[in-house]
């Protein structure tokens, strides 16, 4: 995105009441914008001062981040779920430098994505399917990762805690002449919080190459490969029966952008990126007298995604721009299974894929205190066909240090392939029309004489067409129909403080509200949408408090204060599953990144960190123990 600087500078008049060059933001509008000037609520996060605090993975980052609630099934490398404003699980799309990590039909587990080769995380709070299509539902999530520079740095990190914690990672940046490099792999590993087969291991290598060829044209290239392991001794409702089921999955990730500046008015750039995902599940006989009912299962797939897009955007005025763009897309997946059971095997075998062509145009910009954008999109899918959807924000500067903004759009999902295309004891459904959303947001920006920054937003958000299983259908007919309607609001508001004593300190807090508005199929005692009912697994109400110091040159402490409301489930141990209320509970997580003594302090950090200090003992989904206090120490060193 280098060239893209030209926003910034047609943009003055957003940069008024700023001492310096404000933080700007990628993923919202596809351009560098500054983040004082967007029309949708957004959250950066550095991730330097993340791993300063200890954290590993995204999934622990995202939990600072308003509008954000998690559920997490176990310790680290488990099930990770992330719900941004009341939504699905599977409403929100995830890239790594601009590659989508969904599976297609937007499923997705954070549990194994870390932070070594991370800069920022960029969050976008809001429909978004306007520049993303499918899957930005709710929100889009970017990881944006390291760019190489100036001379060769070393860095690594070494260290261990509780649970046979371990982690390593070593990595390499710099410059030769024009080609900026950089070269990352780390390990992750753990036993487990359970009493047995917990284990977790996640091995990655990533790197980037990028190169200005010439003063108007940029190249970049990034690429990832992750293998990992996850071991897990829980049946579908949390109850420790087995000894030996395990997922491993081999991911890749690759992407290819490449921008040039034709003129001071017209930039073009096209990306090319490319997933592969290869999961397995083991379930093997737990004895060799583990003969009775359905005693393994088996299963391989693979998934690839591929992706290219290019746009060209247009300055049309002083300090307007035009973005036209047009993306091709290819989903693809097979996989093979089998249960085995005394009644003999059952296998089965799912072999699926679609195109989507998408053309989509976008324009922003500002006329004095007022800043806009404005964009509609068109895709036409091989499976569902074609759809429509729109998005429009505005900000107002009613005073330096002052503004409102807001925003509404609509954005889609579309099924996965086992919803529309699964046949056997569970029949998919070719038919099947993308879930929607319509949704609007309302949020004003302050910074205050006393140096107090607040941000508060208002969202509402009405969701359509959500799929749902009926069992109750005769036997070789579709499982799936577009029936279930819901509806999810509420507000976020963050307060950054001035620095008391050295002590910087953060607050946020997010309620949420879900309402089931049609129920579909399911109306029994252990459905899983009750008419009237809220969504499950959202908390009402999050509360973050973050506060750190810094020690001068010697390093810095921080300490991470999460309150989680009561949030509703449904016991799936018992039949009918009903609804249970999981308690509220607060964490304390501590750290220190503190530099080493002597002349070791030149390149060498001890980082200690303390997750859950008090050991709270709390359930984020019904069934599962979320892990108690956790301890870490690892050495840095950077030179």
């Amino acid at each position: 995105m280098k060239h893209a600087f030209l926003l910034l500078a047609a943009l003055p008049g957003l940069l008024t009441a700023q001492d310096s060059l404000p933080a700007t933001v990628i993923t919202a509008t596809r351009l560098p914008t500054p983040i004082n000037a967007q029309t949708a609520a957004v959250t950066v996060l550095d991730a330097q001062l993340l791993r300063a605090e200890g954290v590993t993975h995204v999934g622990d980052a995202l939990r600072r981040v308003p509008g954000i609630a998690m559920a997490r099934s176990s310790g680290i490398g488990s099930q990770h779920t992330v719900f941004m404003r009341g939504g699905q699980g599977n409403y929100v799309r995830v890239l790594v430098d601009g590659v989508a990590i969904n599976e297609p039909g937007g499923t997705l587990d954070l549990g194994r994505l870390t932070l070594d080769d991370v800069e920022r995380i960029e969050v976008v709070r809001g429909p978004a399917s306007v520049l993303y299509g499918s899957e930005a539902v709710t929100g889009v999530i970017q990881i944006i990762t390291r760019r190489g520079a100036g001379a060769a740095r070393l860095r690594s990190e070494f260290g261990g805690g509780s649970f046979g914690t371990v982690r390593g990672s070593l990595g390499a940046s710099g410059a030769l002449g024009r080609l900026g490099w950089t070269l990352q792999g780390d390990r992750h590993a753990m036993d487990g919080v359970l009493d047995f087969n917990n284990a977790y291991r996640n091995d990655g290598i990533s790197g980037a190459l990028d190169l200005a060829a010439d003063a108007k044209t940029d190249i970049r290239l990034t690429g990832r490969f992750n293998n990992s392991m996850y071991q897990y001794p829980t049946g579908s409702a949390g109850t420790l029966v087995d000894r030996n089921a395990e997922r491993t999955e081999n991911r890749v990730l690759a992407g290819l952008d490449v921008g040039r500046r034709w003129t001071d008015r017209v930039e073009t750039r096209a990306q090319y990126t490319w997933m592969d995902l290869l999961p397995r599940t083991n379930d093997g006989p737990d004895t060799p007298g583990d003969t009775l009912g359905f005693y393994g299962f088996f299963a391989r797939g693979a998934v690839k995604r591929r992706m290219a897009d290019a746009r060209t955007t247009l300055r049309v005025g002083d300090a307007q721009f035009l973005t036209l763009g047009a993306e091709w897309a290819r989903d693809q997946e097979r996989s093979t299974s089998v249960s085995q059971s005394q009644f003999g095997d059952f296998p089965d075998t799912l072999r699926a894929a679609r195109e989507n062509r998408a053309l989509y145009a976008q324009a922003l910009g500002e006329r004095g205190r007022l800043s806009y954008t404005v964009g509609a999109r068109l895709d036409e899918n091989s499976a569902f066909g074609s759809f429509r959807t729109a998005r429009l924000g505005a900000g107002w500067r009613i005073a330096d240090g002052l503004r409102v903004r807001s925003s509404a759009g609509t954005a889609f999902k579309a099924p996965n392939f086992f919803e529309n295309f699964a046949g056997g004891f569970t029949v998919g459904n070719p038919d099947l029309r993308p879930e929607e959303s319509r949704s609007a947001d309302l949020g004003i920006d302050a910074t205050l004489a006393t140096g107090v920054r607040l941000s508060i937003t208002g969202f509402a958000q009405r969701f359509k067409n959500m799929i749902q299983y009926n069992g109750a259908v005769p036997f070789g007919s579709p499982n799936y129909e577009n029936i279930v309607a819901a509806n999810a609001g509420g507000v976020e508001a963050e307060v950054t403080l001035p620095s008391v004593g050295g002590v910087e300190t953060q607050i946020g807090h997010t309620w949420t509200s879900t309402r089931v508005a049609q129920s579909g199929f399911d109306t029994t005692a252990s459905a899983t949408f009750v008419r009237g009912g809220k969504l499950l697994r959202r908390p009402a109400n999050v509360t973050t408090l973050q506060l750190r110091r810094a020690l001068g040159t010697q390093g810095n402490v921080s300490a991470v204060i999460v309150r989680t409301g009561e949030r509703e489930d449904r016991d799936f141990a018992s039949f009918p599953a009903g609804v249970v209320v999981l308690g509220g509970f607060t964490t304390v997580d501590l750290a220190a990144d503190l530099r080493l003594p002597g002349r070791l302090g030149e390149t060498g950090r001890l980082v200690l960190r303390a997750d859950n200090v008090t050991d709270v003992q709390f359930t984020q989904i019904q069934g599962f123990r979320s892990p108690g206090r956790i301890l870490y120490a690892g050495l840095r060193l950077e030179r």
